[in-house]
């Protein structure tokens, strides 16, 4: 596979801002506010731009055995590899790219697999898991004695370093958004069970409901949780009904877990005669490229997704040569990308 060139674009929709502000950061020229020129200047360190071409990054003490060597990437299932699968795919991609320009190898295994013969150990550096995985997999990882780093999950019972996107505190920061803009009657909709990223969001939610005192009474929890597959609309509906879509009770403002329940919450208030953001206000997370292109454009936390993958590689190289240490979680912190979908309150 050839490296892809990382471009002043790829930057631009990495960040959520225009090519022209990319150019003018790189570029040194004035008109760009010091946060923007940061964020900027941070992805493109970690997506190894180059005006040559990608960069292959710093060297580090551990070069000859990473170039030998190889990195065993785990997954729930093989479609996390796919790009067309938005969110994880383009952590993959990170992943996969990073490795490359560190010129080591690649084992891409699932989690399905009996780890105990299709694992070659030799020439390992360390392992990635990449999403939810359970402990029983986590455990069998760990008898290899190999640094491991968890994408986007923590290990109970073993040691690892963990990344996360700052799950927690970039839902309280659009939830603060949200209230600042006179809303109080929120609810937060996922399956906080679903993934200890949903949790974490939840958990925002609740913080910033709070110090905002806003009432979180006993059987009025805030939290709408819904199954997170092909019945989300049929359960979103059932509940539309039982709070009363066209009563003054009803949520000025719906704080979704992810884009894909955001998106389906639009259409499905549109559905119910409720247009967003006139009648309701919506928010996501992860800024998925492909929603980018839909009315109304979604308020969202941005998630650097390429970045997580990449951080990933680093983090398990940087391991592989300080095993004393103890465990770390990482946390990146994402922008709100404020869009169409969010407005003050219409008054009822």
């Amino acid at each position: 596979m050839s490296q892809r060139k990382v471009t002043m674009q790829v930057i631009a929709d990495t960040v959520g801002v225009s090519k022209y502000v990319v150019s003018k950061t790189l570029n040194n020229k004035l008109g760009v506010s010091e946060a923007t020129r940061q964020k900027i200047l941070f992805t493109a360190k970690q997506l190894g731009y180059s005006k040559d071409g990608p960069s292959e990054g710093p060297s580090l003490p551990l070069e000859t055995e990473i170039e030998n060597g190889y990195i065993l990437v785990v997954l729930p299932n093989y479609e996390y590899q796919s790009i067309s699968y938005t969110y994880w795919g383009t952590v993959f991609q990170g992943i996969s790219l990073h490795i490359q320009s560190k010129k080591a190898g690649m084992i891409v295994i699932t989690s399905e697999m009996d780890l105990t013969k299709k694992v070659d150990v030799a020439n390992l550096i360390g392992i990635i898991t990449v999403g939810t995985l359970d402990e029983q997999t986590l455990l069998a990882l760990s008898t290899y004695n190999l640094p491991i780093v968890t994408l986007d999950h923590e290990a109970r019972i073993i040691r690892t370093d963990s990344i996360f996107m700052d799950n927690l505190g970039g839902i309280e920061r659009m939830t603060d958004h949200l209230i600042g803009l006179g809303h109080k009657q929120l609810l937060f909709i996922g399956n906080i069970h679903y993934s200890q990223s949903f949790y974490e969001r939840w958990t925002g939610f609740r913080n910033s409901l709070e110090k905002a005192d806003i009432a979180i009474a006993q059987g009025n929890q805030k939290v709408l949780t819904i199954p997170y597959n092909d019945d989300m609309e049929v359960a979103l509906q059932q509940h539309f009904e039982e709070l009363g879509i066209h009563s003054t009770h009803f949520p000025t403002a719906f704080v979704c877990a992810n884009d894909h329940i955001a998106r389906r919450m639009i259409f499905l208030l549109e559905k119910n005669g409720l247009a967003c953001p006139k009648d309701v206000s919506v928010t996501g997370f992860d800024s998925l490229e492909e929603d980018k292109h839909l009315s109304p454009t979604l308020t969202t936390v941005q998630v650097l997704k390429q970045v997580m993958g990449r951080r990933a590689v680093d983090r398990l190289i940087w391991r592989a040569k300080n095993r004393d240490y103890p465990p770390e979680k990482l946390l990146i912190v994402g922008d709100i990308a404020f869009n169409e979908s969010i407005d003050t309150p219409k008054k009822r």
